[in-house]
């Protein structure tokens, strides 16, 4: 099974929390023999770093209202229920809609959400940088899921 952590961001503040735990976990030796890579603003370029994958698990800022910081595992019906995930001009939930619109297959998704405390600005927040080891935390337990199920709960 080919499975994929795909951090999305910018560099700008908590936007980068995406990138930051992608960057992590590239370090690392994960469960079900998956990559890392880090996309910075990918829009609709994230159609091609899915391609050809079984599975996928995404990491990126959202913004809620919840407190900044906190770590959430989502689905991808789970987006198109109203999460505004992602502060890029084409977003996740975009990307996958405008994916199924072509008639790309889609491989299995999962969503690590991290509240942003601040958008802006030199590195990520406090609340930011305390989330990265939990979202890492989140995304290895993930792929051990995979990896022992073979497959993700149907979405």
């Amino acid at each position: 099974m080919r499975i994929k952590v795909i951090g999305l961001g910018s560099p700008q503040g908590d936007d980068a929390i995406g990138l930051e735990v992608a960057r992590e976990l590239s370090r690392e030796t994960l469960p079900g023999g998956a990559s890392a890579v880090a996309c910075d603003r990918p829009g609709v370029d994230l159609l091609d770093e899915l391609e050809g994958i079984d599975a996928a698990v995404l990491v990126d800022a959202l913004r809620s209202g919840a407190s900044p910081g906190s770590v959430r595992v989502l689905s991808p019906g789970q987006l198109a229920r109203g999460h505004a995930l992602s502060s890029h001009a084409l977003g996740v939930g975009d990307a996958l809609a405008l994916a199924a619109a072509l008639g790309r297959p889609r491989p299995r998704l999962r969503i690590v959400a991290v509240e942003l405390d601040a958008e802006r600005g030199e590195g990520l927040s406090s609340a930011g940088r305390g989330a990265v080891p939990e979202a890492c935390r989140r995304v290895r337990a993930l792929l051990t899921e995979l990896a022992r199920q073979g497959d993700f709960e149907t979405d």
